[in-house]
């Protein structure tokens, strides 16, 4: 019984998506341009379109392909962070462009938005005619797709604009098409041959579902100055992850939380649009010995970084235990102690360092629990003297006769001041209803 809860547990409170909120603006797709017929895109736009490589030095061999575009000047491409990243992550790496006639140049980073998954690379001559950057087109409207699928050659992908997804904590586009690998980075064409998003990636347990990140955040990133070596870009990245953290949870922190009874704690649930929460109860078998309730909650925000590491994920459960027959309270403890446990997520060691934790015994609703916190931080992103880190946090109800309540929380890749003001602010609010 108590592996079976311990594996539901981790499997649901651990499970995490990704995300983004529907709040730009939709453009007119009855624009004064004339609309093009999908050959003439293909051939207007082909030569604007540019495979990606990452090509590591020992062995002259690529690590990583993707799509990317012209735009500002004709020397910048634009594409995905993760297409990218292992030149940022890993040394002696260096990246290159390959044209449709399998021509090959030198390309340096120029800026990137870790938050939204973009980059800028810039080649040494100019690559071609940049394309226009548009908004977002009506509902329904269609858009082409282009890229560079598995290494394959240049296509072309049509399907429909389903507008901007609403429970997700990153702004992307649903578009009802099947992107491939090798394609994240290109652009997604309106009729008018306008690029309203740039291909991310595609539902993985889904047909011809995939996502866009909106143009209006490349934009944003071409208005932004270039960064140079390897210091100024973790720089750079550290400053987004500490803003984005601080706008998402802020918001988490001002929101009304809904609340749900469950044994005798009235609890928070979804405290943001992007969180989902599941009943996460166990059927009981004859024999079990004790029963268990559960709800788990989890967010859908996911920051890429590299290939063995992604952060944003905030998860929390609540859990009531009871004996369904006649035991000891000995015997009872027993059992329920086993599942007062911390789980990380395994992390790179060059990534992050030494775990650190305090148990303590608190009063939450007016009860005794015993909570033990741990973190373990970031080597890489920190600022005036913190760390971004990952926290767990587990609590368990102590006193009760043959009866326990827990409650896990984790964040993964925040600051811990931030951190920990959620997790007191999500304590805070469960009460004792009995």
């Amino acid at each position: 019984m108590t592996g079976r809860i311990l594996a539901a547990t981790a499997i649901v409170l651990f499970s995490l998506l990704s995300r983004a909120a529907d709040r730009a603006a939709s453009a007119d797709d009855t624009a004064a341009a004339p609309s093009l017929s999908v050959r003439e895109l293909f051939e207007k736009y082909r030569s604007s379109v540019y495979q990606i490589r990452v090509i590591n030095d020992a062995t002259g061999q690529k690590t990583s392909i993707g799509s990317g575009f012209v735009v500002g000047d004709g020397t910048l491409l634009a594409t995905n962070y993760h297409v990218v990243s292992d030149v940022i992550q890993k040394d002696h790496h260096h990246l290159e462009y390959v044209d449709g006639e399998d021509r090959s140049g030198a390309l340096s980073l120029v800026g990137v938005d870790v938050v939204n998954d973009l980059a800028l690379v810039r080649a040494e001559k100019v690559l071609g005619t940049p394309m226009t950057l548009g908004g977002i087109p009506v509902q329904g409207a269609p858009l082409f797709s282009l890229g560079n699928p598995h290494d394959l050659g240049f296509i072309i992908i049509d399907g429909i604009n389903n507008g901007l997804l609403k429970k997700s904590a990153r702004e992307r586009i649903l578009f009802s098409a099947s992107l491939n690998g090798g394609m994240s980075g290109g652009p997604a064409l309106d009729r008018n041959g306008e690029v309203v998003g740039v291909n991310v990636s595609h539902l993985i347990d889904g047909d011809n579902i995939s996502f866009l990140v909106p143009a209006t955040h490349l934009a944003a990133l071409l208005e932004k100055s270039a960064v140079g070596g390897a210091a100024e870009i973790d720089a750079s990245i550290t400053g987004q992850l500490f803003a984005d953290n601080r706008l998402y949870f802020e918001e988490v922190l001002n929101n009304h939380w809904p609340k749900a009874g469950i044994g005798h704690f009235s609890v928070p649930l979804a405290m943001n649009s992007d969180v989902r929460c599941w009943d996460t109860s166990l059927d009981v078998d004859e024999d079990d010995l004790l029963a268990v309730e559960s709800v788990s909650c989890f967010n859908d925000r996911s920051t890429f970084i590299h290939n063995d590491l992604s952060i944003g994920q905030f998860a929390y459960s609540f859990t009531h235990y009871h004996a369904r027959k006649p035991i000891f309270s000995a015997r009872f403890y027993r059992l329920y102690s086993q599942d007062y446990d911390l789980r990380f997520d395994a992390r790179p060691l060059r990534d992050y360092g030494d775990f650190s934790c305090r148990a303590d015994f608190v009063a939450i609703a007016g009860k005794p629990f015993k909570l033990t916190l741990c973190r373990q931080p970031s080597k890489r992103f920190h600022r005036d003297g913190e760390a971004i880190a990952d926290i767990r946090a587990t609590a368990a109800w102590i006193g009760a006769a043959r009866e326990g309540f827990g409650i896990k929380v984790a964040l993964n890749g925040v600051q811990p001041s931030l951190g920990e003001r959620v997790i007191a602010h999500l304590l805070e609010r469960i009460s004792w209803t009995k």
